[in-house]
């Protein structure tokens, strides 16, 4: 039997010899030096019990499978199947806060209406019935959700019904700003519609995130979320929180001060994440003070991961593999405005021309439908690409306003960053 080397290993040669890694099954090595020259000189070298050892770690593959179709196979595959049915709802659109970067001005203020609420629950029973889950995953989003609780209560109360009734496993998550995430209302949020965990945007320590997220009517934010979050932490409510910082040039200076904040009062019941701040999510960047994402992968590699270590939280040290960078382009992901429209991604939220049917007549051959769910997610060169893995072919509706991809921020920097890990792996190993 003949092998060749795996599409997706990434070779790096260094120092102290040649650094492989396979995107896939993240197979990390430094090869010692009689690795490095059969794996070289392969195929033109034979070595059984070398052979072997490649072949068991994926550096090496039979001539008779073809990795990277396999993955284009398992990747189509993966967009058009699944257990797991995700529904993100939108109580109102109305939002306590005045964020200096929201893009989400001029959107009209409205609360699901119980009439409204009564369709919702009848459109999601159909699809529940058409697509018999295993999984429900339900995420309460905004404007601000927590500005109609009661909404959240009620369709909870359905949701933990519908559940019990046709047998499916639920888990309810919340998008937040946090000011009004008390202990009280996340109990509430808990025993009511299961939810158990929220994501929380935090901008920077007091004097940067309160100028950045003010409240609508002006007034400070920070102090207040961060008591939130600590009561939350300290509590026995099975609760995580996940804390979003929203990152541009304004405020990159100032996260190690934020994590210093969040380090006081962390346990394992909180997770930590960067994103950049975008702007319009179909041109992306767009402003001086914003990150492209070349330049964003760069400063997490250099400012954000040193600050994540010396405060020792958690974050991934390899990619994840992306079958599907989003669900809008799948039929299992719905989002519900408040008006009972139905659109593909959250960041149209409230837009009402991008709505792609309503709950009462919603109907999967809409051509506003199919033009999410078989939109070509890649070209010619993305299904080349061996970080595709890593990517998932980008932002779907980003592709879909500009008529090409994006690439991701591994794309960037997945070989300095191996490099990285490799130091740090030494450092750790030396420091014993």
């Amino acid at each position: 039997m003949n092998f060749h080397k795996n599409f997706f290993n990434v070779e790096i040669q260094t120092d102290q010899g040649l650094l492989l890694y396979n995107i896939l099954n993240q197979s990390f090595v430094l090869l010692e030096k009689d690795y490095e020259e059969f794996y070289r000189g392969f195929p033109g070298v034979y070595d059984q019990k070398l052979l072997q050892e490649f072949v068991d770690a994926g550096f090496l593959v039979s001539d008779m499978l073809d990795e990277r179709k396999y993955f284009l196979r398992n990747f189509k595959l993966s967009r058009y199947y699944s257990r797991k049915l995700l529904f993100t709802i939108v109580p109102t659109t109305a939002c306590n806060f005045r964020c200096s970067y929201c893009f989400e001005k001029g959107i009209p203020f409205r609360n699901m209406t119980d009439e409204v609420a009564e369709r919702v629950k009848s459109f999601i029973k159909e699809r529940v019935d058409m697509w018999k889950p295993e999984l429900v995953e339900v995420t309460y989003y905004g404007g601000e959700p927590l500005l109609y609780t009661e909404r959240i209560v009620d369709l909870g109360h359905f949701f933990k019904e519908l559940s019990v009734k046709v047998g499916f496993k639920l888990k309810g998550d919340i998008v937040t700003n946090g000011y009004m995430l008390d202990l009280q209302t996340a109990r509430l949020l808990h025993s009511e519609a299961k939810v158990s965990s929220a994501q929380i945007t935090l901008d920077g320590p007091p004097k940067v995130h309160d100028k950045r997220r003010p409240l609508h009517v002006g007034g400070q934010t920070f102090n207040r979320i961060i008591e939130n979050i600590r009561d939350i932490l300290n509590s026995d409510l099975d609760f995580t929180i996940r804390v979003r910082i929203n990152v541009d040039r304004e405020n990159i200076e100032s996260l190690e001060e934020l994590l210093s904040y969040l380090n006081s009062i962390k346990n394992e019941k909180v997770e930590v994440y960067f994103s950049p701040v975008t702007g319009e999510k179909d041109k992306y960047c767009e402003g001086d003070n914003l990150f492209s994402i070349k330049e964003f992968a760069e400063v997490y590699m250099e400012k954000i991961v040193p600050l994540l270590l010396k405060f020792d939280f958690k974050f991934d040290l390899y990619p994840n593999i992306s079958y599907v960078f989003c669900g809008g382009v799948t039929p299992f992901h719905y989002v519900i405005d408040s008006d009972g429209s139905i659109k593909k991604c959250f960041d149209v939220v409230g837009k009402d021309e991008e709505s792609i049917g309503f709950v009462e007549n919603y109907r999967e051959e809409d051509l506003r439908v199919l033009m999410w769910e078989t939109m070509d997610l890649l070209d010619e060169e993305c299904e080349r690409c061996k970080f595709l893995p890593v990517c998932g072919g980008g932002c779907p509706y980003f592709r879909l306003r500009n008529g090409y991809s994006r690439c991701e921020m591994w794309r960037y920097i997945l070989e300095p960053w191996l490099l990285k890990i490799f130091e740090l792996k030494r450092e750790e190993v030396s420091g014993r």
